[in-house]
């Protein structure tokens, strides 16, 4: 059932209303099925095109391709694979000329079309992920199902995230078309871009990532005029300390997403701890206590590199199977460490992997305001025997890190990831901090 009415809006700044956007997904489709388009790569700035140009793709039956970006490797792909790149450009013209007789547009939400997502490689060779629209439309609906969101057209979804990545397709593209909400056009890398667009909004939906909401200033007095309903957050662990005092300070539900572009999306939370699944997966492990998922836009159980601990119909994560080590005849969950860590009032980020030399934890600490004074005040070896105190409290011998380097900022990317060369250099070429 479609969740827009004809003069609900589907796109803010400029405007866009339900029955002009249906218009415009017939007028593309009806110029695909012309011009025998069998395949388009999408690159677009603007999410509401992206989902009108989406659509018109589904209806004639073109399959979708996904990029992560336009470098040489992907242009290739593109040449290889698209019968055209579908842009804001083309859009603006595409089957501008087609006459459509004004009828409701159908959109079927059992439409086998595919969509064809590339993986950037950044955690080895790139995959070529296929979707069918039918699938994406089942996992959006798990999706509203979990979230405590209302349906409507007064809701208006405003975004960090890139759609040219399975997160940003599921939440800023095929959600706000579940829901009935509006679209965000831009992608806002920026805080203060996400509030000026909420401020134009009655109320606002944020689909973000840690590496954004890290650097988010709660005491902002724009960002406290905004009438936000909810943050969600994915790509990456959102610190507790940074959740806690979101949902402290913003009085809004913030929740964590996990999932991926190869299982979709898997389980949210909305506090610190366990992780609850959509109410259509199923959960378990294998012989390494690492996760496996079966949903039904999956065509088969896919087993993940996470390891987790399963409690009732819930799960904690304990972080990839290759963080988890031994040390001795222990299992340490490095993941474990940093989440311990992080609980400490000195202490605003960490990563904690592997020594590049030594079979022992080494631990990147990113110190706040308090944490760097008190260094400067006491010195690096008492600052070192509190944190190795506290851990001591939770963690066994072999889970205390025996390297240590501190800083002021860690240096994650736009996925909140840590570079191992990044990690590396810090513990085999640095010797001392610089605040």
């Amino acid at each position: 059932m479609n969740k827009h009415q004809p003069n609900s809006l589907i796109a803010l700044n400029p405007e866009w209303h339900w029955q002009d956007f249906t218009y415009r997904c017939q007028q593309i489709s009806q110029q695909l099925q012309q011009d025998n388009i069998q395949s388009a790569a999408f690159w677009f700035e603007d999410a509401a095109n992206y989902a009108c140009a989406m659509l018109a793709c589904f209806d004639a039956k073109t399959r979708i391709l996904l990029p992560p970006n336009l470098l040489d490797e992907n242009q290739e792909w593109i040449h290889d694979n698209a019968d055209m790149l579908f842009d804001d450009n083309k859009f603006n013209t595409y089957g501008i000329s087609q006459v459509i007789d004004k009828k409701d547009f159908f959109i079927d939400k059992h439409c086998q079309t595919e969509i064809w997502l590339k993986t950037s490689g950044s955690s080895g060779q790139p995959k070529i992920m296929l979707k069918t629209a039918e699938k994406m439309w089942q996992e959006s609906e798990a999706i509203s199902q979990s979230l405590p969101f209302p349906e409507g057209h007064d809701i208006h979804v405003v975004s960090s995230v890139s759609a040219q990545h399975h997160y940003g397709l599921s939440y800023r593209v095929m959600l706000p078309l579940t829901m009935g909400w509006s679209i965000g056009r831009k992608q806002l890398p920026y805080p203060e871009y996400m509030i000026a667009e909420s401020l134009i909004a009655k109320q606002s939906i944020w689909i973000s990532s840690p590496a954004l909401l890290t650097h988010l200033n709660l005491d902002e007095p724009q960002l406290h005029q905004c009438r936000i309903l909810g943050i969600l957050s994915s790509g990456g662990m959102l610190p507790e300390e940074t959740a806690t005092a979101m949902r402290k300070k913003l009085k809004t539900k913030t929740i964590e997403g996990y999932g991926s572009t190869e299982t979709g999306v898997i389980a949210f939370r909305e506090q610190a701890g366990l992780w609850t699944p959509t109410p259509v997966t199923k959960i378990g492990v294998n012989e390494e206590n690492a996760l496996w998922v079966e949903s039904p836009w999956l065509e088969q159980r896919e087993q993940t590199a996470d390891g987790v601990e399963i409690i009732g119909n819930q799960f904690n994560l304990l972080g990839r199977i290759d963080r988890i080590v031994k040390f001795g005849d222990k299992r340490i969950s490095l993941v474990r460490i940093e989440q311990d860590l992080l609980k400490h009032p000195y202490i605003r980020d960490c990563y904690v992997a592997q020594h590049p030399n030594h079979l022992r934890p080494a631990a990147w600490v990113e110190l706040n305001e308090e944490g760097i004074s008190f260094y400067l005040q006491k010195g690096r070896t008492e600052l070192l025997k509190q944190l190795r105190l506290y851990l001591s409290k939770t963690q066994e011998h072999s889970g205390l890190p025996r390297f240590w380097r501190f800083t002021n900022r860690l240096p994650r990317n736009s996925q909140f990831k840590i570079s191992r060369a990044d990690f590396d250099a810090v513990f085999l070429h640095e010797k001392e901090e610089q605040f």
